[in-house]
């Protein structure tokens, strides 16, 4: 009997765990992965730097060191047809790290934690989590479970609770094809996003620096195969012929974080965490840094309930996410859809025509509203003129961010949840009618 078992030993887990080391509880991470394996994954392999800073704070984590494999400043967004690009810069900077290596690391310190490698997790069932181990299935029993366990969220998918999503909209679903190649890109200091819907339709092609190495992918809108996609992509650029050190492709979820992050079923709590939980970003699809804050602030929680697991309880999770980070990651969604429906000559337009700014998208990804002055609304309808639906629907993708933001910042208890849902719902259909 463990009073936490996490499944999963990805980023949030590990963070997870690691929150919970001094608490004196019995803690396991089941993985499915070989230990040596822990860490290998078709990702961006960015983390802005706040992340680290937040966790360093927190609970003394290290920054990048061994896996680290180049500071980056921001990102530069290309329009369609090459000829403008925006730069994004955070206020912190970030990092590209070597996936495996920092997964060996996170592993590494888990302290007292009890990792079961080579596992895999196939049931809730009678309060036991069933799993498969050396060809056996055996039965585990735990006060909490995290489900970190990325997008199989293998438990998520298989409780029963009216709170509970276990099935996601395939329209929020992203597919990638990455490719991690021995090419050295010219500039080091930011990460490179293409749009162009005829070729990556929904999503973007990216180009990371890393040192010597290059991440290079391309994302679409299920259910659209992504790698055909890349090698057109590809095709004429200076590193189509470098030698491929890693390729693979994956799918992320795009949306919203998960209305409940929490729940209860046979008086066991369950928490959600990465993108079991749907807490990427849905612009970009970069979870990591989202999943290590979300391990934190679920074992801060845990640490305080682990004798009380009410629902009441379990709820602090959800508000200390929703009303920061939900409401951020909500805001990007509205986003997101708006982005997804647009027609290459509109992105160009809008690019250069500034409809569109480069403060809109540090707002918006920094979850600030996105404010339109009656002088700034003018203004932009004089430039669209000839683009006046394409002006009035930025104008209602402010106000229904806004909205949506207000939604989540007075995230409610669980006896309102199913009330607020409602009103989510709403305003998400409102806003499909108008712009899909």
């Amino acid at each position: 009997m463990y009073d936490v078992v996490i499944v999963g030993a990805g980023p949030g887990g590990c963070i997870a765990a690691k929150t919970l080391e001094d608490s004196g509880l019995k803690v396991c991470i089941v993985e499915r992965k070989p230990k040596n394996q822990i860490g290998e994954k078709v990702c961006g392999d960015a983390i802005g730097k706040h992340h680290f800073d937040f966790l360093h704070r927190k609970l003394g984590l290290d920054y990048p060191s061994e896996e680290l494999k180049a500071e980056i400043k921001g990102i530069k967004i290309f329009s369609p047809d090459r000829k403008i690009f925006f730069t994004v810069e955070t206020r912190d900077g970030g990092y590209m790290i070597d996936r495996l290596l920092f997964g060996q690391r996170m592993v590494s310190e888990l302290g007292d934690t009890q990792l079961l490698a080579n596992t895999a997790v196939l049931d809730f069932r009678d309060r036991n989590i069933v799993i498969s181990r050396k060809g056996k299935t055996e039965r585990i029993q735990a006060k909490i479970v995290v489900d970190a366990s990325g997008m199989q969220a293998v438990l998520r998918k298989q409780i029963n609770s009216p709170y509970i999503e276990n099935q996601i909209d395939k329209r929020d679903l992203a597919i990638c094809h990455r490719e991690i190649r021995e090419y050295r890109f010219e500039d080091q200091e930011y990460c490179h996003i293409y749009l162009d819907q005829n070729i990556s339709k929904g999503g973007y092609m990216w180009v990371f620096p890393k040192g010597n190495h290059t991440n290079i992918g391309l994302g679409v809108q299920y259910p659209i195969n992504p790698k055909n996609r890349f090698y057109q992509y590809i095709k004429g650029k200076p590193f189509e012929n470098s030698k491929i050190i890693h390729a693979g492709g994956a799918a992320v979820p795009v949306r919203r974080t998960l209305d409940s992050l929490v729940a209860l079923q046979d008086g066991v709590g369950f928490m959600f965490v990465g993108d079991a939980a749907c807490q990427a970003n849905p612009i970009h699809g970069g979870g990591i840094g989202q999943a290590m804050t979300a391990g934190y602030l679920a074992g801060s929680v845990i640490k305080k309930m682990i004798n009380d697991t009410a629902l009441e309880t379990l709820w602090e999770y959800n508000s200390a996410w929703m009303k920061d980070y939900g409401a951020r990651n909500a805001c990007l969604d509205l986003f997101r859809i708006f982005l997804q429906n647009l027609t290459n000559e509109q992105i160009n337009f809008g690019m250069e025509h500034k409809l569109i700014k480069e403060e809109d998208l540090i707002k918006t990804s920094e979850g600030r509203d996105l404010e339109l002055g009656a002088a700034d609304k003018l203004t932009r309808m004089a430039r669209g003129i000839t683009k006046v639906n394409l002006s009035r629907n930025l104008q209602f993708v402010a106000n229904k961010m806004k909205e949506i933001k207000h939604l989540y910042r007075n995230y409610p208890s669980p006896a309102g949840f199913f009330e607020w849902r409602t009103k989510v719902k709403n305003l998400y259909q409102e806003f499909y009618d108008r712009l899909v």
